[in-house]
């Protein structure tokens, strides 16, 4: 027996060392399929948004292309240039840039010059060389033509194109340039990733003759190299073998030689291929370790306590079982009683007999009758109709994706039809054997008293927002509200290299209106010169604030010189026609406004050089607070000029060229009676 012994013991540890591995394999092998299926799903969305991003954008082209009364009216603008027809097109044009969201919209004739565009009324130039190619093929064949992502000197950033032709008739009269700025239109949907990683990233790739060039920027790569190429000859690279003809699953070295794993779509209708990556030390490294060491320490433990475990474990089963039996018991009557304290209940839903099973709290927040199955029907006719259609695909998709389920919604409660709200954590279990039927089980919380304190908190909160920012005389904005603006719209200029205007604007002779009128009369006049100055402006952006006393402050984003005086002058004569009496006036017999404008643009604060992008170069640009003050010196300048001139008038004080303080009033100046 002791010379079998150690042969036995050999041929046992033999088997279980083999048995070890295969397991090990299998695992790694399941481990390996999830993760390859996980990565597949990835791709394939991030395949479908990018091919949708494109189609809308076709759609578009095709929509417009179609739009005969647009094709006639180009025409009608390029045989007679007159304001109407201008007008009709500019805003055609404006309605497409604005509701598709394009960074920019130009039309152009058949001879590729640009003719039109919303931020530029009258664009200079012609399109670059591969949009006039691109103009040419949709003209001879009617149809839009895509050009591919890529940059140039006419924009700062990588843009996506679309010529879209304009016939009236058959004959060709010109067509529409349609630009996406691809970083935030396109960029954005490669960069969906569920679970956090430091190497995966997805990229789209396109062949260009005997190299295969990323579109999209890499997590690895800086942005300003130029786009990323690499030469067919690189087999092992997964992007190259999509070029040989590749697709799906592929194991490979990227770009910076590391071993990944990647998935290749093709993204519908287009030259485009989606290659999905991650390294493989980052995914298998950590489960290999852990596998290795899950099952080797339950090996050790086992072949050194099996025997102790064995009997010591015969002889307290049955003691701990009978304890077991005392405090399971104990603890479902503390659990009860916790769960009737905070109107929790659970549930077991039966997938197979579409059954749920409720303890008799669950059973009270629905209302539906303890102590039996309710059915499927039961449950739904319990729902509140307007929440039935999200609760029922939230509870599909957490069953199907076998996800945690969390959700808030509003019941109808069986018994009495009153209206409440409920919170549901949920846990999917899916069916491993035919013992173990799949269900998902979880909690219900009544939350209705909660959901109404946190709604009638968030009212609170809005409306105390809303009042701290309005003036309480004229109920316009205030000077807080009216700074918060100016930071908002210089950052926004900052962006957009638009200018930013400012018009200060005085009511003329208050303080004799005051003494001749009293002080209620007053009141009510700058309530009606607030009121007159609020109908005249009408742009998303624009603010009317009360800056102080009798004066208001009209703030004008996107608006140069020459709008903010016309705007300016119409707001003038809007105060006259108000017709307000004010016979202690000099010279006068009714109220009127000072009005001084100012207006800074961004590309005017910078270095000749520096003023084709001034989102590139807003560092070297002066802070919101300096730009404030500026502005604000610049238009009380000029509305002191308008008052010095004879009051009742608009005058304009020079954009400077470098970002200085305005001019300030002399002493002897701010003593000029208001």
């Amino acid at each position: 027996m002791w010379k079998v012994l150690p042969l036995l013991a050999l041929l046992v540890l033999g088997g279980m060392a083999w048995s070890i591995k295969s397991l090990y394999q299998e695992r790694e092998n399941r481990f390996r399929h999830q993760l390859e299926w996980e990565l597949q799903a990835i791709s394939q969305l991030q395949a479908k948004s990018v091919a949708e991003w494109r189609e809308r954008r076709l759609s578009d082209a095709a929509a417009l292309s179609d739009d005969t009364l647009f094709a006639h009216a180009v025409a009608r603008w390029f045989q007679t240039p007159a304001e109407p027809q201008a007008s009709e097109v500019l805003n055609r044009l404006r309605i497409l840039q604005e509701r598709a969201r394009y960074t920019a919209v130009y039309l152009v004739d058949t001879q590729g010059h640009l003719r039109q565009s919303p931020g530029d009324p009258a664009p200079q130039g012609r399109l670059p060389e591969p949009e006039m190619q691109a103009l040419q093929s949709a003209l001879a064949q009617a149809q839009a033509t895509v050009v591919e992502p890529r940059r140039d000197a006419v924009f700062a950033f990588p843009f996506f194109g679309l010529l879209t032709p304009l016939f009236d008739g058959v004959e060709p009269v010109g067509a529409v340039w349609l630009v996406s700025d691809v970083r935030t239109t396109l960029y954005p949907l490669l960069e969906y990733w569920p679970t956090p990683s430091k190497t995966a990233e997805s990229a789209l790739v396109q062949r260009e003759g005997d190299e295969i060039v990323f579109l999209s920027p890499l997590r690895h790569h800086s942005d300003a190299l130029p786009p990323l190429r690499l030469p067919l000859t690189q087999n092992d690279n997964p992007a190259v073998q999509v070029a040989h003809g590749e697709r799906g699953i592929l194991y490979g070295r990227d770009y910076r030689g590391e071993e990944v794993l990647a998935m290749v779509s093709t993204v519908t209708d287009s030259p485009w291929l989606l290659v999905s990556k991650v390294d493989v030390a980052e995914v298998f490294g950590p489960m290999r370790t852990q596998e290795w060491l899950a099952l080797s320490l339950p090996v050790s433990l086992v072949l050194l306590f099996a025997g102790f475990v064995a009997g010591h474990w015969q002889w307290r089963a049955w003691r701990r079982e009978r304890a077991l039996k005392t405090e399971l018991e104990h603890n479902m009557r503390w659990l009860e009683n916790g769960q009737k304290a905070a109107s929790i209940g659970y549930f077991a839903y039966d997938v197979s007999s579409q059954e749920f099973l409720m303890s008799g709290m669950a059973s009270q927040i629905y209302g539906v009758p303890p102590e039996r199955r309710t059915t499927l029907r039961q449950w739904v006719g319990t729902l509140h109709p307007d929440d039935r259609e999200q609760v029922l695909a939230a509870h599909e998709q957490a069953m199907a994706g076998h996800t945690a389920l969390r959700t808030q919604y509003r019941i109808r409660r069986a018994n009495d039809k009153q209206v409440r709200w409920v919170q549901v954590w949920g846990e999917f279990e899916a069916q491993t054997d035919p013992d173990h039927v799949a269900r998902m089980t979880g909690t219900v919380q009544d939350i209705t008293e909660r959901k109404h304190a946190e709604q009638q908190l968030a009212h609170y909160r809005a409306a105390l927002e809303a009042q701290v920012r309005l003036d309480p005389l004229t109920h316009v904005a205030n000077r807080l509200a009216l700074d918060e603006a100016v930071t908002r719209e210089w950052h926004r200029a900052l962006r957009s290299g638009a200018p930013l205007s400012l018009l200060m604007i005085d009511v003329d002779h208050f303080k004799a209106y005051n003494d001749h009128y009293g002080h209620v009369a007053g009141d009510h006049c700058l309530q009606q010169v607030a009121q007159a100055l609020s109908n005249a402006v009408g742009r998303e952006g624009e603010l009317v604030a009360r800056y102080g006393g009798e004066e208001f402050a009209v703030l004008l984003p996107d608006t140069d010189v020459a709008k903010a005086l016309a705007l300016a002058h119409r707001m003038g004569d809007a105060v006259r026609s108000l017709g307000i009496e004010h016979l202690a006036a000099e010279g006068r017999a009714h109220v009127t406004v000072s009005i001084g404008v100012a207006c800074i643009h961004p590309a005017l604060l910078l270095p000749p050089a520096a003023r084709a992008d001034t989102a590139q170069n807003a560092a070297a640009l002066p802070g919101a607070t300096e730009v404030a003050q500026a502005l604000f010196e610049q238009a009380d300048t000029a509305l002191y000029n308008a008052k010095k001139a004879g009051r009742d008038r608009v005058m304009a004080c020079p954009s400077p060229q470098e970002p200085l303080p305005g001019p300030t009033r002399t002493a002897a100046e701010s003593q000029e009676p208001v």
